[in-house]
């Protein structure tokens, strides 16, 4: 072969390579299992062939939407799945994951409520369910661990997920709390982005993050509780300072008809932020890369 075909055989090799290797880039998606209700939190979190998954939505949600999600992208092999409080539209999905053999996942982190809390709060979970989804990663050999603060998932050195903080709900720096407040709140650094995951984080805690804690700046924020008052205080926002906000909730709840998140819209209009949400936009990915990330929708819906 003459000298100069090989060269030109080289060079299309290493731009061919160029254009497909994504080692790179970091993935977030915030997955759509909010359409049309109920409200739901899904997020898949890849980079270097490593997936991470954060929250499954409400079962039937789960099969319609987050399973087809990772099957369609090949996402077979799940490293890493957490559940950041026991609520049906957070568990639900993650059950759902679980019965379905496709998949093989090496490890299921979550905070085991006692059947008491559960029961304060029925509308929003059952015992029996978090026994159910315990007993089915049992029966598969998933390592089943607790949430604790520092935890950390490492896709390379300049890629990792830390959980910030933690609470059990009874010992925590406010009392007791509702379930929400068990809320495992992650970070996402990749390079100099920040993403943080809020769960359903409350007022309660919420309020004494805003004063307590340092480590909660970030560019993009996912909304706690699905933008439903209730939720962490304005001033939990202000500490986080993001220019983004990303809100796992059906279309009608980011509706002026909705009172509940009115608060909400009324900051995100007040401090020029975009807010993205997944059941007017879909699935919300985020790419991050070389220290700049981007946010792309998969629709237009009104």
């Amino acid at each position: 072969m003459h000298i100069r075909n090989i060269l030109f055989f080289m060079i299309m090799t290493l731009l061919l390579q160029g254009c497909f290797d994504n080692n790179n880039q970091l993935t977030w998606v915030a997955v759509n299992v909010s359409n049309p209700k109920p409200q739901g939190d899904a997020h898949v979190i890849t980079k270097n062939d490593k997936t991470v998954i954060i929250d499954g939505g409400e079962y039937r949600q789960g099969k319609k939407n987050l399973l087809p999600y990772l099957k369609k992208n090949h996402l077979l092999e799940i490293d890493k799945v957490m559940i950041t409080h026991p609520h049906f539209d957070h568990y639900g999905g993650i059950i759902a994951l679980l019965e379905d053999r496709n998949f093989t996942i090496h490890n299921l982190s979550m905070n085991m409520p006692t059947e008491e809390q559960m029961k304060r709060e029925w509308w929003g979970g059952k015992y029996k369910d978090l026994v159910y989804l315990r007993k089915l990663a049992k029966e598969r050999d998933i390592p089943i661990s607790k949430i604790a603060q520092g935890d950390t998932f490492t896709f390379d050195k300049d890629s990792y997920i830390k959980v910030l903080y933690a609470f059990d709900g009874i010992n925590t720096p406010v009392g007791v709390t509702d379930i929400n407040d068990m809320s495992a709140l992650t970070m996402i650094y990749d390079g100099e982005n920040r993403f943080l995951l809020t769960g359903d984080l409350n007022k309660k805690l919420g309020t004494w993050l805003a004063k307590n804690a340092k480590d909660i700046r970030a560019d993009i924020l996912k909304v706690p509780h699905h933008s439903a008052e209730g939720l962490a205080p304005n001033s939990f926002f202000d500490a986080v300072s993001a220019k983004q906000f990303i809100v796992p909730a059906p279309a009608y709840f980011w509706t002026a008809q909705w009172d509940r998140s009115k608060r909400v819209r009324t900051y995100v209009n007040e401090h020029n932020i975009t807010a993205y949400v997944t059941g007017i936009h879909g699935n919300i990915t985020v790419i991050s890369e070389d220290n700049k990330y981007s946010i792309s929708i998969e629709k237009n819906q009104k």
